[in-house]
């Protein structure tokens, strides 16, 4: 059994990853609001990926360690020493935007992170169990299952309030499947981190590959005939542009602690986080479809239990990088 002292890294890396995924409730309000001001959800991540990507884009140029990092990222992949495919993880962040815009204004951020989590929790059990994340394979014990099963358990008891008053089943099946997909996408930002030394590095690739891609989805959309119907005029609204700059927090300081906490515990550690800042603000900055209620709360505790069962010392979980296999 690891000692109490040996713990205190993971409980540190999964403070800072509540912190991220709080900020992922932020950028679901954001870009949920923006979505029906632009025309189109599709427009709405767009704009939070651009916004996104002048950030870190502004950082990488001003960093000469996270420019070296980015010359020897083009390295490793002109060389295949990295897969290019590993490049790619930031289609599942434009699909969670998407998802974000379309389905947070009929149902509310609270529920569409339970049903984003969901997806999360599950991607990251089976993510783990591969050589994807940077620290290596974790295997499967019966606490940590038993954990995630308390997690999806509390999840579907809190979606199931939703799905009586009328919320339709494809709302949250989308943030379900980008919440799996995002597990995929963490380990791929961990392997880049560890590859290049840089975060900054890797949250770049991210929007720069989101970006393009929305990119090209909007032009599509728009040559069937969607139009894009302007930006926020109050300036009250405005806030509503930095989705992007919540998804860098988020991509940041994941890309950061996932070698410390396994994709598993990095997935359940922030659906905390996003969870609970999805309740306050469904609770002090209620929008239609917002709901917190006794089931929801009694849901958010559950989730922390969950957490509580997966991360104990004796479910294999580990305070450092999890031995290569």
């Amino acid at each position: 059994m690891k000692s109490p002292s040996a713990l205190v890294p993971v409980l540190l890396a999964g403070l800072v990853t509540i912190a991220a995924g709080s900020a992922m409730s932020l950028q679901g309000r954001a870009n949920g609001l923006l979505g029906p001001v632009l025309g189109h959800a599709v427009f709405a991540a767009l704009v939070s990926f651009l916004v996104g990507l002048v950030i870190v884009g502004s950082a990488l140029l001003c960093s000469s360690r996270s420019r070296a990092g980015a010359r020897t990222l083009i390295g490793l992949v002109r060389n295949e020493a990295m897969p290019w495919w590993m490049l790619l993880g930031g289609l599942s962040g434009g699909l969670v935007v998407i998802a974000q815009a379309s389905t947070v204004p009929i149902m509310g951020v609270a529920m569409f992170t339970m049903a984003f989590v969901s997806g999360q929790v599950t991607g990251g059990l089976v993510v783990d169990s591969t050589r994807l994340p940077p620290g290596g394979r974790q295997r499967l014990t019966f606490l940590r299952v038993f954990g995630v099963l308390v997690v999806i358990a509390a999840l579907v008891y809190g979606a199931s309030e939703r799905l009586t008053l009328g919320v339709p089943l494809w709302a949250p099946l989308l943030p379900f499947v980008s919440g799996a997909l995002t597990s995929v996408q963490q380990a791929f930002n961990g392997r880049i981190k560890s590859a290049t030394g840089s975060v900054v590095v890797a949250t770049t690739v991210n929007f720069s590959i989101g970006f393009l891609a929305l990119l090209a989805a909007a032009g599509i959309i728009m040559a069937t005939g969607v139009v894009w119907t302007g930006f926020p005029t109050e300036p009250t609204r405005w806030w509503m542009l930095l989705g992007g700059a919540f998804g860098v927090v988020f991509i940041g300081l994941t890309a950061l602690t996932v070698a410390r906490l396994g994709v598993l515990l990095l997935s359940l550690f922030s659906l905390f986080g996003n969870l609970l800042g999805a309740l306050l603000l469904d609770l002090l900055l209620p929008i239609p479809g917002s709901l917190v209620s006794t089931t929801t709360v009694v849901s958010a505790a559950l989730v922390l239990a969950g957490i509580a069962i997966t991360i104990m010392p004796s479910s294999g979980n580990h305070p450092g990088p999890a031995r290569r296999t």
